[in-house]
């Protein structure tokens, strides 16, 4: 015999114990499942805090990168040449040009007829002829004066040599006894008179020199003066014609055709299109932050030009601070003054850092809690949050890399520990 098969005998299961037994399978299959994925949830929702639909939330993953901390304000286009014309003398006023008209560097946009500075200007040239006059006629009274007394001088001169004539003369005779003593006393005094009169002669000349010279120079400072007034008053009246001191256009007009203004009235304005600047707004808490030469990116009718901020005011108003952007390009197309732009100021990168996209959390939750996400849970957690960028926020702890967070506003959480996330 070479095995039992030939014994065996198949004995058929009766129609009621298969039935059971898949249904035992099928209930045994059931509680496990309800154990291993219902359970769970049921134990999840009843031990947290709250429950809310995942779609009312945003989320984002902690990751490792570079992050650059920016921020972005809001400005517009001004223009960094904008020079204002003012009237320098009361008058009535002639424009040539309109608002909006295009004009070159020189052309004239407007005269100033002011009677009163006119009158004065001329009044200060007359004098300054009459005083060009008294010099000169000064100066001939000079020539005259030192003519004469250099007439006196040598006619002095003269005298003196035949006076001194006389007295040799005179002295040869007494010691021959020609002539008496008192003729010879005679010559003698008339010598000494003779020489007398020539000594002053000559010290007048000097003195009358002298004294002609200082008044020439009084004078001189007199005419000198004057055309100092009559220079200031030509250079009044050669401003009242207004002329374009750059290019551009004519931004405004304050006045209308023959109007009278007082002096020092603004007039027009001319705004010079080749050079243009943005002014932006910057919340005051970052204005510590910021220094001049820090690199922007400017952004508007959908291109971003490179930028640099230039100045930033000292100033605060309305928790704001005024700053200014100067493009790196030396011609930028499409400007107008006065549009709408956005900015973003780089204020420093940093590398290999852990970073989460920026949402509503971080102001929600003061910046230092965060709700992370396990599965159909979220986590009440602490964190320290770092640099912050227009988009992204630094992690400084309390997260690592790969953590899902909570990033929309948790203010619905109402402070709670735990919350449970249903789809």
């Amino acid at each position: 015999m070479r095995d039992t098969s030939g014994q065996d005998v198949q004995i058929e299961q009766s129609g009621l114990k298969k039935p059971l037994v898949m249904k035992a399978l099928i209930a045994v299959a059931l509680i496990a499942a309800f154990s291993i994925f219902v359970l769970p949830k049921f134990n999840n929702m009843f031990s947290s805090d709250l429950t809310i639909a995942k779609e009312r939330l945003r989320f984002a993953i902690v990751e490792q990168g570079n992050l650059q901390r920016d921020i972005g304000v809001q400005g517009k286009i001004v223009a960094a040449n904008s020079p204002t014309l003012y009237a320098t003398a009361p008058g009535i006023v002639s424009l040539f040009i309109k608002a909006g008209d295009t004009v070159e560097k020189g052309q004239i946009l407007a005269e100033v007829n002011s009677p009163q500075l006119n009158n004065r200007y001329a009044q200060e040239l007359a004098t300054l002829e009459q005083l060009d006059l008294a010099v000169g006629r000064h100066k001939i009274e000079i020539k005259t004066t030192q003519l004469n007394d250099q007439q006196a001088i040598e006619m002095s001169a003269v005298n003196l040599e035949a006076a001194r004539v006389n007295k040799e003369r005179a002295e040869t005779s007494i010691q021959n006894s020609l002539i008496s003593k008192k003729e010879h006393e005679e010559k003698m005094a008339e010598f000494k008179r003779a020489s007398l009169s020539h000594q002053h002669a000559k010290q007048s000349f000097d003195l009358q020199k002298e004294s002609m010279e200082f008044e020439l120079k009084s004078k001189q400072s007199q005419l000198g003066r004057q055309q100092y007034v009559v220079d200031d008053l030509k250079r009044q009246v050669r401003e009242l014609t207004l002329l374009a001191p750059t290019a551009g256009i004519i931004g405004s007009v304050n006045i209308r055709e023959k109007d009278s203004v007082p002096a020092n009235t603004s007039l027009i304005t001319v705004i010079d299109l080749s050079a243009f600047e943005v002014e932006v707004n910057i919340p005051e808490s970052f204005a510590d932050d910021l220094g001049v030469g820090l690199a922007s990116e400017i952004s508007f009718n959908g291109e971003t030009h490179q930028g640099q901020i230039i100045a930033i005011s000292p100033e605060v108003t309305n928790g704001q601070v005024v700053g200014r952007l100067r493009f790196n390009e030396d011609v930028v197309a499409n400007l107008r003054q006065n549009q709408r732009v956005s900015a973003r100021i780089l204020i420093e990168s940093k590398e290999n850092i852990l970073k989460i996209r920026r949402g509503a959390f971080v102001e929600s939750g003061g910046g230092r809690i965060v709700y992370l996400v396990n599965n159909d849970n979220a986590i009440r957690k602490k964190v320290t949050l770092g640099a912050r960028s227009i988009g992204e926020i630094e992690v400084v702890s309390g997260l690592k890399v790969g953590d899902k967070i909570v990033i929309s506003s948790i203010d619905i959480f109402n402070n709670h520990e735990q919350i449970y996330l249903t789809n």
